[in-house]
């Protein structure tokens, strides 16, 4: 380089592509997960359905079957964009960039994110069912 402004000049579109890769794997999911949801409120009418969803407390609560329930972070590892479900392919989605996710693991299918999804334990006791850590 016969300049320090033409050597930071040549540096410069590399740290601007740099710039823009967004990366939130380093998001891990809400800490400390520990909340009831009654499902006799009609709040939360959506679990008493099969592919049923809610999104609460940054917590994605999918309901699989008339007996399985399964709760993960709601937030994209990619770029942090909310993820929904998709009760007709199964799985959970990231509409920013169609990231897809196992819904009973939450383990990446396809799509940028680099890393699965934070799961949570489920327990049904009539009509409450508990998410915890």
């Amino acid at each position: 380089c016969s300049s320090d402004l033409t050597c930071g000049l040549a540096l410069l579109p590399a740290a601007l592509l740099e710039s823009c890769k967004k990366d939130d794997s380093s998001y891990a999911g809400p800490s400390n997960v520990n909340f009831s949801v009654d499902l006799s409120d009609p709040s939360y009418a959506a679990l008493n359905n099969t592919g049923g969803y809610i999104i609460l407390n940054s917590i994605i609560i999918i309901r699989i079957n008339a007996s399985t329930f399964e709760a993960f972070s709601s937030v994209c590892t990619h770029e942090g964009c909310a993820v929904k479900y998709d009760s007709s392919s199964t799985t959970i989605i990231c509409p920013c960039h169609n990231g897809k996710f196992n819904a009973s693991t939450g383990s990446v299918i396809s799509g940028p994110p680099p890393r699965p999804l934070s799961k949570y334990n489920t327990s049904l006791s009539g009509t409450i069912l508990t998410v915890k850590s």
